[in-house]
């Protein structure tokens, strides 16, 4: 295997085909032993490893399941199918049932579904049933002779089923619901994990940054913990919300600090706790803090674009649809796209609600107005409307001196006046731009995020480019932002 390829991963799995097929294995046979593979080698469960060696992804394994039983809207999901491969640690135990279905779809038998572990937790009755089957645990590979069709296979299913004893139907079902019942989680601890988070959430504007990714991680290791364990459906749902949520605010926090490559890996872990939560509102946190990381990161396209699907989750009043457009806008902006700059803007313009304040459960991802403003503003610039950018650059510096100190991002107030300044410089107010930026200089920028780093540099490169080069004032300023972007690291 290529040192590039994570065991059990699609290109592992590609290279592993291509040894097989070079040792004459039939197409036919190469699945069972993808699947053999898999499980001897990479340590990967029996169902999973069927699955993966089919390269069937849980929603088309899902689909095939119901076509297989005869009827497409059966009810199978991809989420059952994950939380089948879960169990025994966690997840849903799958019924012999199910498992026959499992085997139809991945072209195996039942019981090569089910290793050591599995058997040792079966009821007595799956485990004798195991015993009595004449199906071998191992499957050989299959002949040139063509399978029957899903459906035709659903009758033959069906039948043996219906030719089965009055007293074997159903039998289990009880042990099955009563399975729903048992959880190593209850109310008070995912009341303790909400009101954690939304504290933090609330703390993230006066607290450093570095604090509240502690924190954070804290809650995400308890919440991976708890998942490991066995919870009603809901609370498994809860917790998942919980582990996305967390995770989104690591990633937004973590960018700050200019952690961008950790940024990153905890919003893809975020956005896979939303696929199994199967949640828009969690959707739209985890698209607002991959947009926001990404510009900050240099990719203002994919910025763009993963607003844009934010916003394709409708979610009512939690979360405003105005984050992700002013960040779709940002996102833009990067690439002077100014068509789709000011289209973004006059979206927002409409919804936007002057009243709406710091608040609420989702505090942390429904930004305040002096931000929304600034974003607007910082857009506007990018594509060369510095007077419309002054315009709004204004009214975020209203908006943030109204705020209470605790309702406060402080990185807000540099980072207005940074962008105010060179809304100056775009309009030849050199003296503009120091008023604004002399005051911030004086007192002394401190530790701040990450963009704010960013901006000092920006403003100190335009004041050193040919227009203002020859300018002592506009010297002594780019200096003395460099001095302070220096000094700035967090």
């Amino acid at each position: 295997m290529s040192r590039q390829a994570k065991p059990g991963s699609k290109p592992y799995r590609a290279q592993l085909r291509d040894r097989l097929v070079a040792l004459g294995f039939s197409e036919e046979a190469i699945p069972a032993q993808v699947a053999k593979n898999l499980i001897v080698e990479c340590r990967i469960p029996p169902r999973t490893a069927w699955r993966l060696a089919s390269e069937l992804s849980l929603d088309v394994a899902a689909h095939q399941y119901n076509a297989v039983t005869g009827d497409p809207r059966a009810g199978m999901r991809g989420t059952r199918i994950w939380e089948y491969e879960q169990w025994p640690e966690r997840g849903v135990r799958p019924t012999v049932a199910a498992l026959r279905v499992l085997a139809q779809v991945y072209g195996t038998s039942w019981k090569c579904l089910l290793g050591l572990r599995d058997l040792e937790q079966l009821p007595a009755k799956d485990l004798a049933e195991y015993h009595a089957d004449q199906e071998p645990a191992a499957v050989a590979a299959a002949g040139p002779e063509a399978p029957p069709p899903a459906r035709a296979v659903a009758r033959v299913t069906v039948a043996r089923v219906e030719a089965r004893p009055d007293e074997e139907l159903g039998a289990g079902a009880l042990d099955e619901a009563i399975l729903l019942t048992k959880t190593n989680v209850d109310d008070v601890q995912l009341d303790d994990l909400w009101s954690d988070l939304d504290f933090l959430g609330s703390a993230y504007t006066r607290i450093a940054p570095d604090s509240i990714l502690g924190e954070l991680a804290v809650i995400g290791d308890r919440t991976a913990s708890l998942l490991k364990g066995r919870q009603r459906p809901k609370q498994t749902q809860d917790l998942l919300l919980v582990g996305a949520k967390s995770s989104a605010m690591m990633a937004w926090i973590a960018g700050d600090l200019g952690r961008y490559r950790l940024s990153r890996e905890l919003n893809s872990a975020a956005w896979l706790y939303t696929q199994y939560a199967d949640d828009f509102l969690a959707r739209r946190w985890v698209r607002t803090s991959q947009a926001r990381v990404a510009f900050w990161a240099g990719n203002g396209i994919e910025s763009a674009r993963l607003a844009a699907d934010g916003l394709n989750y409708r979610v009512g009043e939690q979360l405003t649809d105005a984050p992700l457009i002013l960040a779709e806008a940002r996102g833009w902006s990067s690439v002077q796209a100014e068509g789709q700059v000011l289209d973004a803007i006059a979206r927002w313009t409409a919804i936007e609600n002057p009243d709406l304040g710091a608040g609420g459960e989702d505090r942390f991802f429904n930004i305040t107005k002096d931000r929304r403003h600034y974003m607007a503003g910082n857009s506007l610039l990018a594509v060369g409307q510095a007077s419309a950018a002054l315009r709004e650059f204004t009214t975020a510096r209203e908006a943030f001196e109204r705020l209470s100190l605790e309702n406060r991002w402080e990185a807000m107030d540099p980072m207005i006046r940074i962008d105010t300044g060179r809304a100056h410089l775009r309009l030849d107010d050199l003296e503009g731009a120091a008023a604004q930026v002399e005051p911030l200089l004086d007192a002394g920028v401190g530790k701040q995020p990450d963009m704010v780093r960013a901006m000092l540099k920006l403003m100190a490169t335009e004041l050193s480019g040919p227009r203002w080069r020859s300018a002592t004032t506009a010297r002594n300023l780019a200096g003395a932002l460099l001095d302070a972007h220096a000094s700035a690291r967090p």
